[in-house]
């Protein structure tokens, strides 16, 4: 399908409530189908080991300890089958439905049964398991695997909220606006009072995207690019939302979001709960979450004795032999649960009734779960922090229960996750805050353009691309590099904002692998462990750096590599640091082959985000040529080569030693006349020295490095100068040199 059919596409369902609802009801069919296929060719088609890497499946587990939750819930607690070492990577996470089984005879995989993560920590994966479920039937001294399966809860409430906005959708104030029946409509400006900002350090923007979000009567949207404050002016909105007695439902995509709009509201005096499993939020927010609360209410001690009795009755399951004798605990399990139950819904019932504010995820806000103790119309105003992540059927769940909403988001940034690619380029993956932007425009939205994170030469390219070049650094980040940080030597890592280490000739091919979704580079790994322990040699602290990859098997690898060495840093994948910040960032983007393919590089918010991240530097490991195959990748090489520092993989080979694959003709080295240029202006010394002069955005360049002085590598340059001339000045097609060539002529051939 085109662009311009997927434009049609989106315009045909825009001012359409009952076509919009049965259209996303079949895309979320066509996801739903995708992620029963895959799930089952997975456990199919491929073996534990397979599934490991793919890190959907975590083997040689047994259950640690059991515990019961809220409602009766069972929580199982698995760590390695041996010691109680580190889980390997994986891809699992809190919220996810998963399988707990084991191997066969034939080595297949069986599912014992399944439950919902609640919690990930680096040793321990927590499932809970509602009473229903046969989770009885696991022994504690057996050994498990865990496996990611198909999410049937959040596809249920998905589906049931598509109907209810089919089918009733018209009745609601919201709907109307937002299928184009009415215009958006705000209050007059003289009806807000002279507001007390919470928060003295908003700027003007800020301060006038929280007078906006109050005034309008149907909907407000806050854009916030990267390092803006977009969540800092949330919670403002929020508190003067709270200062005029409204009740609020805050809501994210993600658990991740929701705890980082809670841990900024805890601060402030207000009624708060959020809604989720408590061992899995900061050790700061645990007295917010439901399950705290409920303990701490009249009548707790009851459903506290309750739940002692519960636990006892659970070890002395583990511990008993033979069917028929655990079957007569579990009656007496049963009975006890039903009355913890009962004793624990008047009680959140009158704390949800009670609050200010309730915070969860989208799909968390279902009336399936606690909220459906709330009473009808409770809500006054629903607020969704990053929005744009989210797909629109999930935003519609707490949506369905208020007369307003203001979203805020970043629709440049990471789209919602879709794994058929169908429903996307369909209109799945077309979001709420999209699609509202582009019936309304600028009519309901504020954007803030004042940022905080980045060194003014890191953001200048996204803020150009992306941003229609709006984006302002705030003076006390414009020019901050490492090297201003306490203890951090002046030299030429923390001296920089912006480097790019070209592979570009150097042979670090990307792995050939099976698994066409994962990809994988050993140079590149090695490069980026070479530039870790170069920084934290410079005084940064390890915990001030992370890696971003867009790849899990380059995750793997560059893990491999550092080992517990520095265990304060953070390897990720780009999706999985949305929404971070450190001091400084190194980037791998692994792929390098002969074809010119990239992958889902090739999707340039990903690349926004992997960028957006570094505060005062940025390190781009990759090989120019490969990317330079896609034009927004393009286009960020030449704006390294322009404003930031470019060295190239020869002049670290005495740190990462020689590549056997290197290639030594010269047209698979040969670039654009601008980075030819820039190159054979300036000979290196032997260690890491730029190839390109670094400057700033006013102009003001780097000092310059200080050029070989021996008569014998003069002599060299110039022999090798003459030769490609002279091969460019022929009727030859290629170029061979020896295989004996010393590490310095090979760099003097690549630079040249």
């Amino acid at each position: 399908m085109t662009e311009q059919e997927k434009d049609l596409g989106k315009e045909e369902i825009l001012d359409n409530c009952d076509r919009f609802a049965a259209k996303h009801l079949e895309l979320l069919e066509l996801e739903r189908e995708a992620e029963i296929e895959e799930n089952k060719c997975l456990q199919e088609g491929c073996s534990v080991k397979s599934l490991q890497k793919k890190g959907v499946c975590i083997p040689k587990l047994r259950i640690s300890s059991t515990t019961t939750g809220l409602f009766g819930r069972t929580l199982l607690n698995f760590g390695t089958f041996y010691g109680n070492g580190s889980l390997p990577t994986h891809t699992i996470s809190s919220g996810d439905i998963v399988g707990i089984g084991s191997l066969n005879s034939d080595g297949k995989i069986e599912i014992v049964t399944s439950g919902v993560v609640s919690r990930v920590t680096d040793s321990i994966v927590s499932v809970a398991f509602e009473k229903n479920s046969n989770f009885s039937d696991l022994e504690n001294e057996d050994q498990y695997l865990i496996i990611k399966i198909a999410n049937d809860v959040t596809y249920k409430r998905l589906k049931r909220i598509l109907k209810t906005l089919g089918s009733k959708g018209r009745e609601h104030r919201l709907v109307d606006v937002f299928f184009e029946d009415r215009k958006p409509s705000s209050c007059e400006e003289s009806s807000l009072k002279n507001i007390s900002f919470r928060n003295n350090n908003l700027n003007d923007q800020q301060k006038e995207a929280v007078r906006f979000s109050l005034l309008q009567k149907d909907v407000a949207i806050i854009h916030g690019p990267p390092g803006t404050g977009k969540t800092t002016t949330v919670v403002e909105c929020i508190l003067q939302a709270i200062s005029q007695k409204l009740k609020i439902i805050a809501c994210a995509p993600s658990n991740v979001a929701v705890d980082n709009l809670v841990e900024k509201l805890a601060g402030h005096k207000i009624k708060m709960v959020r809604l989720g499993h408590p061992a899995r939020f900061l050790t700061s927010i645990q007295q917010y979450s439901l399950d705290a609360i409920v303990s701490c209410y009249d009548g707790s001690n009851v459903v506290e004795e309750l739940h002692k009795e519960i636990n006892k009755i659970r070890d002395k399951i583990s511990k008993t032999k033979g069917a028929a004798n655990r079957k007569s605990l579990w009656a007496e399990n049963r009975y006890l649960l039903k009355e913890v139950k009962e004793r624990e819904k008047f009680i959140v019932k009158q704390i949800l009734n009670n609050c200010d504010i309730v915070l969860c995820t989208l799909t968390s806000g279902s009336n399936d779960g606690p909220l459906k103790y709330v009473d009808k119309d409770h809500f006054d105003i629903c607020f969704i922090d990053e929005c744009s992540q989210a797909i629109e059927a999930a935003c519609w769940i707490p949506l369905l229960m208020v007369k307003k909403c203001v979203l805020a988001g970043d629709h440049n940034q990471l789209p919602p996750t879709i794994i058929s690619k169908k429903a996307a380029s369909e209109g799945l993956e077309f979001t709420l805050m999209e699609r509202l932007l582009k019936l309304h425009g600028n009519d309901i939205k504020k954007m803030l353009t004042v940022q905080y994170r980045m060194n003014q030469v890191i953001m200048q390219w996204p803020s150009e691309q992306l941003y229609e070049n709006k984006l302002v650094a705030h003076e006390s980040v414009q020019s901050h590099l490492l090297k201003d940080l306490p203890g951090i030597e002046n030299n030429d890592d923390t001296s920089i904002p912006l480097l790019l280490i070209d592979t570009t000739g150097y042979g670090l091919q990307e792995l050939q692998v099976e698994d066409d979704e994962s990809k994988g580079n050993e140079g590149e790994a090695d490069l980026v462990v070479m530039h870790v322990n170069n920084l934290v040699k410079s005084g940064l602290n390890s915990a001030d750096i992370a890696v971003i990859t867009p790849y899990n098997l380059q995750v793997d690898l560059i893990k491999s590599r550092l080992g517990g060495k520095y265990p304060k840093l953070e390897v990720k994948s780009v999706d999985g640091f949305q929404g971070r910040e450190k001091e400084a960032i190194i980037l791998s983007l692994v792929r390098s082959n002969d074809t010119g393919e990239v992958g889902f590089l090739a999707e340039d918010r990903r690349i926004n985000v992997a960028i957006t991240r570094a505060k005062r530097h940025l390190a781009v490991i990759c090989d120019s040529k490969t990317v330079s195959h896609h034009g927004f990748l393009k286009s960020f090489v030449n704006y390294c080569e322009d404003k930031g520092e470019v060295r190239t993989a020869f002049q670290y080979e005495k740190e990462i030693g020689h590549y056997p694959s290197i290639k030594q003709n010269t047209t698979s080295t040969k670039t654009e006349g601008k980075k030819s240029n820039a190159r054979s202006k300036k000979k290196e010394e032997t260690k890491k020295k730029p190839v390109s002069k670094s400057q700033s955005l006013n102009n003001a360049s780097l000092p310059q490095k200080s050029t070989f002085h021996a008569e014998e590598k003069k002599y060299i340059e110039e022999k090798y100068e003459h030769v490609i001339a002279d091969f460019i000045n022929s009727s030859e097609v290629s170029l061979t040199f020896p295989a004996s060539l010393s590490s310095f002529e090979r760099r003097n051939v690549h630079e040249v």
